[in-house]
């Protein structure tokens, strides 16, 4: 589990994301995403996003992760994530789930969710 907590949380950091080999090492080919508007998203969408990502001020945290194994290759890791600001304001609380899969060049993510929840205390 700890490779896959490891993979997600370099997903959230912006040097990463702007990074398109290891955008593309972490996410698998299939790649899929459902946003919490509801839209669906692909590989080929979520590197043209990231392309004209703005830097932005402060960090997802990341909490209360658990994983659940679905398949010999496969991992579904659960989550709650939250945006800290810089100054330390806290929004866009969320629960979120990622589907990875192993495989020849290691685990990456498959599919992913992301909902917006009610305000939860940070464990820090």
């Amino acid at each position: 589990m700890d490779i896959l907590i490891t993979q997600e949380v370099a997903l959230h950091q912006y040097e990463v994301r702007q990074n398109v080999s290891q955008v593309t090492r972490l996410l698998h080919p299939e790649f899929v995403e459902v946003g919490a508007s509801g839209k669906r998203y692909d590989l080929q969408s979520i590197l043209e996003m990231l392309a004209f990502e703005p830097y932005e001020a402060g960090c997802v945290y990341s909490q209360n992760f658990q994983c659940i194994t679905v398949g010999h290759d496969s991992r579904l890791l659960t989550y709650e994530a939250a945006w800290v600001y810089e100054g330390g304001k806290v929004d866009a609380f969320s629960r979120r789930a990622s589907l990875w899969q192993q495989t020849e060049i290691g685990w990456q993510l498959k599919y992913h969710q992301g909902t917006y929840c009610d305000a939860f205390e940070l464990i820090k």
